[in-house]
């Protein structure tokens, strides 16, 4: 009985080690610049289109951004910067940052202000899930590496409206 339970303590730790190393295989550090929107932007309530205006793209008819191209809650930000290490993310869309912790424990910016940004984070396998909520808006952005491409799958719901969108980003040099 000793021997077994040596065994299986033994291949918890071996297993253990796997995940994580699946889960710190993939680094997002860097500038994106978006290359890609998927379903495109409907530009709605006479916006430019495109990536046009302030440097991100309109909302989608019926929703709002939340905050600009300043703020986790924009429909597809032209460019997002990434630094992360072994226990956060820190992600910067124009000059609103936003940091979420590896350990799935929500961290509140500016810390207990009713209207605070709160993030958190949690790996899944090579991807990496961010959540983030301010007042009535919710959004997700699921993070995967596709060679030089980052994909991100954005989960967005606030004004009342709810979109998903894929966006391709290409790192900057």
């Amino acid at each position: 009985m000793k021997k077994w339970i040596a065994l299986m303590l033994a291949a918890l730790v071996a297993l253990s080690q796997v995940v994580v190393t699946a889960q710190g295989a993939s680094n997002f550090s860097g500038t994106w610049k978006l290359d890609k929107v998927d379903p495109p932007v409907d530009a709605g309530r006479g916006g430019g289109g495109g990536r046009g205006g302030g440097g991100a793209a309109p909302p989608a008819r019926g929703a709002t951004t939340g905050g600009g191209p300043d703020s986790p809650f924009s429909t597809a930000p032209s460019t997002i910067t990434i630094t992360q290490t072994a226990a956060n993310v820190t992600v910067q869309y124009a000059s609103t940052k936003a940091v979420y912790t590896l350990d799935g424990k929500q961290t509140l910016a500016p810390a207990g202000d009713i209207n605070a940004l709160k993030t958190w984070a949690h790996w899944d396998g090579s991807r990496l899930h961010l959540h983030h909520k301010q007042a009535m808006s919710f959004g997700r952005d699921i993070l995967a590496l596709n060679g030089s491409s980052l994909t991100v799958t954005r989960d967005l719901e606030t004004g009342g409206g709810s979109t998903t969108r894929t966006l391709t980003y290409s790192k900057q040099m």
